[in-house]
């Protein structure tokens, strides 16, 4: 039998013995979570996510035959201002109805370039992208 200075099989059992006299090594499960985890505190590592609202869905209608240059005009001047663009037929084809997402900080800017170069274009709410 190998021996050990100081770990004898007396000594386990002296360990051992001690251990059992500790009662939160040995309870029952169920009532350590409803008696030892109602007195600790919760914590949690994740953060949660703080949502800033910065995007912005404009809606604008145009005639089928704008469409092509009100996507020029946004690809050209404003494409790094607008994070997607969605066009929809509305009217029996002969209206477009446009989705702009883009910041709040950019749509005095695409407003302006859209009323210089489409004129008849009819611009619709802005609202953010997020619901609060």
């Amino acid at each position: 039998m190998n021996q050990h200075s100081g770990h004898t099989s007396e000594n386990y059992a002296d360990v051992l013995t001690s251990c059992k006299r500790e009662k939160f090594l040995f309870e029952n499960h169920c009532e350590r979570n409803s008696a030892y985890a109602l007195h600790q505190p919760v914590v949690t590592y994740k953060t949660s996510a703080k949502l800033v609202q910065n995007d912005f869905v404009m809606r604008i209608t145009v005639d089928t035959a704008s469409i092509t240059e009100l996507r020029h005009l946004i690809l050209k001047s404003c494409g790094d201002l607008v994070l997607f663009m969605r066009v929809k037929p509305i009217d029996h084809a002969s209206k477009m109805k446009v989705w702009l997402c883009l910041s709040k900080s950019s749509v005095d800017i695409i407003i302006s370039h859209i009323m210089r170069a489409l004129p008849q274009a009819e611009f619709g709410k802005i609202t953010p992208l997020l619901a609060s």
